[in-house]
């Protein structure tokens, strides 16, 4: 159940941390706290240390979430707690993760979001939102990207479930924000 006060506290922690541990940590709690709330979703793993790759999380999706019924029943979600934007390789590493098992969705949580701005006509340097586009028409590998200020402005679970539901949309459209 969606607990305000709680919610409240992990965006603080986010906010407050100082190491890059502490960092990558709080983000990886303040999102197994949100995905634990929706309905039909589980964190079942975190911090997997595979042979060739690390997931930060790994959510069973039970489907019964409206919003997650078109989503694989497994879902990845990488978080980066970084004070700049993540480059197109970072999506490129998801993306192949994603691929690797099979799967078609996963979620990325930045901090400061993404580099490119390919939505706007600025392609020019071919950053991590141009590469979002590319694992789609390649691949039909979606990846929604999720941003501390769109955390931010969460009050409600509800809120969260909608953001994801726009941002999955938004994908066909290219764009990311």
């Amino acid at each position: 159940m969606f607990d305000s006060a709680t919610f409240a506290m992990h965006i603080d922690s986010v906010d407050d941390a100082e190491t890059n541990h502490d960092k990558g940590k709080s983000l990886e709690r303040l999102s197994s706290y949100l995905f634990n709330c929706i309905d039909g979703i589980e964190v079942r793993e975190t911090n997997i240390n595979g042979p060739a790759e690390e997931v930060d999380l790994l959510l069973w999706n039970a489907k019964t979430s409206e919003v997650f019924q078109p989503w694989d029943n497994l879902i990845s979600v990488e978080c980066k707690n970084w004070s700049r934007p993540a480059g197109a390789h970072l999506i490129d590493s998801f993306a192949a993760k994603i691929r690797l098992k099979h799967l078609t969705t996963g979620v990325f949580i930045a901090a400061n979001g993404v580099t490119g701005d390919f939505v706007n006509g600025n392609d020019q340097n071919r950053g991590a939102v141009y590469r979002l586009h590319e694992h789609l028409t390649r691949d039909g590998i979606r990846i929604v990207v999720v941003r501390m200020d769109d955390l931010r402005d969460i009050y409600e679970i509800k809120e969260f479930i909608e953001l994801v539901k726009d941002r999955y949309c938004k994908i066909y459209m290219h764009r990311v924000f």
